[in-house]
């Protein structure tokens, strides 16, 4: 309960933040904003129970690191990329949704890889399998399925299951 509070008294200071005002009716308003968006969802979020990191997460620091910084690193290639599909005078592509089957089982990795593939220009993570062992994923040219899976396979989800799993 009390981080539930905590979570409707924020929640007003947020507000007079955003909306760059300090009045009685601010604060009043992002009180209500509060209620309308946390009592809803507060099931989904826990608010009423701590929850304590699992595993070994200080050791894994290193490893979030270097997926950061891969994942930077395919932004940059695939901006690359896509621009030079863009500055063409003929656009050649073959846009097409490829099933990708990934190793990760834990719904942060899932959700980890399925965002990390969204953030890469050029590819769109479109759903997941009922198993939650395939992705779909749209890609802006998918003329080498098999390049596209190997890429995301070995380039982004192995540093995802280093670092979140």
């Amino acid at each position: 309960m009390k981080r539930r509070t905590l979570t409707y008294m924020a929640l007003p200071v947020v507000w007079c933040l955003v909306s760059g005002q300090i009045t009685l009716g601010s604060i009043l308003l992002g009180f209500l904003f509060g209620i309308v968006v946390v009592a809803p969802f507060s099931e989904l979020y826990r608010l009423d129970e701590v929850v304590y990191p699992t595993g070994n997460w200080i050791s894994k620091i290193p490893k979030k690191i270097m997926y950061f910084y891969v994942l930077i690193k395919e932004i940059i290639k695939a901006n690359i990329a896509v621009a030079k599909i863009v500055i063409k005078p003929t656009i050649d592509i073959k846009p097409g949704i490829i099933a990708v089957p990934i190793r990760t089982k834990t719904n942060i990795g899932i959700t980890g890889i399925a965002n990390t593939i969204t953030l890469t220009p050029g590819t769109l993570t479109v759903d997941i399998s009922e198993d939650k062992s395939i992705l779909y994923v749209h890609s802006i040219d998918a003329t080498d399925p098999q390049g596209i899976r190997d890429s995301i396979r070995d380039d982004l989800e192995h540093y995802v299951l280093e670092a979140f799993e």
